[in-house]
């Protein structure tokens, strides 16, 4: 009798799980940047404001060295020795609709260009409370990519151009950025029952010997 009975279970069990598994993929992540491939309206990246509007920055310094997003990039160079000149610092963008306690992935890509670039530049970058620093970087675009938590629905995401004694006058360029949530790889829900569907599999062996 427990032994006809604990297939029915077994069934039941796998057919609740596969229910919990989704049958076709995931819709496509969102994109929380506006405009993370910084192509640019009247002369600057649409969507992004200027950390101090006055300051000087580059677009598409060299464009024969793209980055993989392609398109515009937007660059900072080192004028401290060259005052009264002075740079624009960076860019930042208000990102609304975060769900607090969430964690969110940021990706973007950076280089330097000019007289020596040698690993001498590197974006400081802030997402509301939270600060990392991207690689140090030369000529060719790399990529970084970092976790944050929310703690609030809006945040500052700002990028500040930052430079190690040697840079000037560098230029460090940014592009590709993208804000999306952090995918979390969660087993399909009937994985999760294997084991409890193997022990009761073998409770049924026992009891039909």
């Amino acid at each position: 009798m427990h032994t006809r009975r604990i297939p029915a279970l077994l069934s039941g069990l796998l057919l609740a799980g596969l229910a919990g598994t989704p049958a076709t993929e995931a819709a496509p992540v969102p994109d929380l940047v506006t405009n993370g491939s910084l192509d640019v309206v009247a002369g600057r990246p649409a969507g992004w404001d200027l950390i101090d509007p006055t300051g000087e920055f580059f677009i598409t310094f060299n464009p024969a060295n793209p980055s993989s997003d392609g398109g515009a990039h937007f660059g900072i160079q080192d004028l401290d020795a060259f005052a009264p000149r002075h740079n624009a610092v960076g860019l930042r963008q208000v990102i609304d609709g975060l769900s607090v306690g969430a964690r969110y992935t940021l990706s973007f890509e950076s280089n330097e260009e000019h007289t020596n670039p040698n690993f001498l530049a590197r974006w400081r970058v802030n997402f509301g409370d939270d600060e990392v620093f991207s690689t140090l970087t030369d000529t060719a675009w790399i990529q970084d990519s970092f976790d944050f938590t929310a703690s609030a629905s809006s945040q500052t995401l700002s990028f500040v151009a930052t430079y190690l004694p040697g840079a000037l006058p560098q230029i460090l360029n940014i592009d590709g950025i993208h804000l999306t949530p952090t995918a979390v790889p969660l087993p399909g829900a009937a994985w999760l029952l294997l084991p409890a569907l193997g022990g009761l599999l073998a409770l049924g062996r026992r009891q039909a010997f």
